[in-house]
């Protein structure tokens, strides 16, 4: 619920800018238009939010209004249509609900500074609470107080005094791996019986030689002329 300015007695020159104003301008309830801007306004073209103070100023509430891209987004090339209510003087805080009041602009910037010192003592208060002399689980004279005795005599350590330290079990010593010997590499044969299939060059490749060199060491004059059965010898 809004509390609804009551109709001014004569203000004809606010009167006659204001009727030069946008007509989608309306308060909440949709039955009046201020003269001044006010956080009570709405704009009828906008699905949600409200036009800010600023611009009510500059654009709603002047007869600017028709350069708002809202505006021209509905009415270009048309007529605007009929204004809802009529337009009332502002009282400086208007009431959205029961007791719900929105202050001014300079009266909220007056209750932030005392808001905020509040909130920053009890943020203080609170640490000092959790990490002082009386924060849960803390015991009075600190480390030292534990230690001690209800005499306040120190607790000696346990063991009879002058008793020689009982040795603790030697661990046995970790047997160092043996290194295992390589194999011995394989030797290179100095034969070879030449099989069904092979050729020069298959078994140079085979031995890591050439067939000049195998053809050479055998006396073979033409390398593609070997015989199964044959002992060639390997450089």
């Amino acid at each position: 619920m809004i509390d609804r300015p009551a109709n001014p007695a004569a203000l004809p020159e606010s009167v006659s800018t204001a009727l030069e104003a946008c007509p989608h301008l309306i308060s909440v309830d949709g039955s009046w238009h201020g003269i001044t801007p006010s956080r009570a306004h709405r704009c009828r073209l906008l699905a949600s939010g409200r036009p800010t103070l600023d611009r009510q100023r500059e654009h709603c509430l002047s007869p600017a209004h028709p350069s708002c891209p809202t505006f021209l987004d509905v009415h270009r090339g048309g007529g605007a249509p009929a204004r809802v209510g009529p337009f009332v003087p502002m009282a400086p805080i208007v009431l959205e609900g029961p007791g719900l009041t929105l202050p001014t602009e300079a009266a909220a910037r007056r209750l932030a500074a005392p808001a905020t010192i509040v909130v920053v003592g009890v943020a203080l208060g609170a640490l000092v609470l959790a990490r002082g002399p009386l924060a849960p689980g803390s015991s009075p004279g600190g480390d030292d107080a534990a230690s001690a005795s209800p005499a306040g005599t120190v607790v000696p350590a346990t063991g009879s005094p002058g008793a020689a330290p009982t040795p603790g079990p030697t661990a046995a010593p970790t047997p160092r791996p043996t290194a295992t010997p390589a194999p011995p590499a394989t030797q290179r044969p100095t034969t070879y019986k030449v099989r069904r299939g092979d050729t020069m060059s298959a078994i140079a490749v085979r031995f890591g030689t050439t067939v000049a060199e195998i053809s050479a060491l055998n006396n073979i004059a033409n390398p593609s002329l070997i015989r199964v059965g044959q002992v060639l010898q390997l450089p």
